[in-house]
Order: structure tokens, then C-alpha cells, then sequence
């Protein structure tokens, strides 16, 4: 399956699964009175966040639009022919 092949509501899926996944890691680590639990918060909460910010970035670029007519409008939700 090709990257352009995607439509939006996947790429919302796995962005704002990635966005929550870092959230909860970030909260685990608040929670862990540990040295490491600063490396969790930074590396793998911040990195979770940070990826999904970046889908949600790809989707506006790379997700499939509906198809236009010759006349530049949408073909699939304008019926006024």
C-alpha cells in the first residue's frame, strides 16, 4: 500500500493513539520517584507525543483528497448537475 493511498482517518487513528501512549507514559513517569523516571518523561513520553504530532503533520500532506471535476469542484459531494 502506497503512502498516498492512506485516507485521513487512519492517520487520525495512529496520531492520536501515539499523542495518548506518550500522555500515559508521561504520567507513569510523574508518578515513579526514580532517576530513570526523568529518561522515561524526556526519551519515550516526549518521543511518543513528538511522532504523533508528526503523523498528524503527514496526514495533512500525504492522505488522499476526493476527486475534482474539470470545473474544480468535489465530485463525490456536489450533486447540482
Amino acid at each position: 500500500m502506497k503512502l498516498s493511498a492512506i485516507e485521513i482517518p487512519r492517520f487520525l487513528q495512529v496520531s492520536s493513539g501515539l499523542i495518548i501512549l506518550g500522555l500515559l507514559v508521561e504520567i507513569v513517569s510523574l508518578l515513579w520517584f526514580h532517576p530513570l523516571s526523568f529518561v522515561l518523561f524526556i526519551f519515550a513520553g516526549a518521543s511518543l507525543i513528538g511522532l504523533g504530532i508528526v503523523v498528524y503533520l503527514g496526514s495533512l500532506v500525504f492522505a488522499i483528497s476526493p476527486p475534482v471535476d474539470g470545473r474544480g469542484r468535489n465530485a463525490m459531494t456536489d450533486i447540482s448537475d
